[in-house]
């Protein structure tokens, strides 16, 4: 009989506030993805993931926001491993396709790179991101808000990200989906 111990969730920290210009990362910076929103492109906020053994920084996601016409895409595997093609994103799809609007309240539908369905929800006003048909209503991921000194000074903790071992596969569609209610939630779109 073998007692195994479950799998630690992964706490991805945020280095600020922001949900146009930051980093995600775990302690030992594996994984490591860089959020940037260019003030030349106000509209596209690129994903950037670093690859640890070259030190590299690729471009995993775009999220274009202009308008109602709101589009994102992935790195496609397919031209990655492709030489001629010097771009490995994907074609652009809807929001929509990775995020379905939830009514009248802050989340959405997060649907994963297999089809399965999570919704993001509020609890205690921070997210959750639970999978939809779950009778236990476990998060699998779980935001916990920065503090600050005294509540005005700097902050004393970071924001973090509390990731299950079922979704890290998924890592750049969840932080892209997180991205997204945030900013639905910060600006009061739905």
């Amino acid at each position: 009989m073998s007692d195994k111990a479950p799998a630690q969730p992964m706490i991805m920290e945020f280095a600020t506030n922001s949900v146009r210009n930051t980093t995600i990362a775990t302690a030992d910076d594996d994984p490591y993805y860089e959020v940037v929103t260019r003030f030349w492109h106000p509209h596209i906020t690129k994903i950037n993931k670093l690859d640890p053994a070259s030190r590299k920084m690729t471009t995993v996601c775009e999220i274009d926001n202009k308008g109602k016409g709101a589009k994102i895409r992935f790195t496609d595997s397919q031209k990655e491993k492709s030489e001629k093609d010097s771009s490995a994103l994907g074609d652009w799809v809807s929001i929509e396709d990775v995020l379905k609007p939830a009514p009248e309240k802050p989340g959405g539908i997060f649907v994963d790179s297999d089809g399965a369905e999570y919704r993001w929800k509020t609890h205690n006003r921070n997210f959750q991101l639970i999978r939809t048909g779950d009778d236990t209503r476990l998060p699998v991921v779980m935001y916990h808000a920065y503090k600050r000194h005294l509540f005005v000074w700097r902050m004393s903790k970071h924001a973090t990200l509390e990731i299950k071992p079922e979704i890290i596969k998924d890592l750049a569609r969840l932080i892209a989906s997180y991205l997204l209610v945030e900013r639905q939630r910060r600006h009061h779109t739905f």
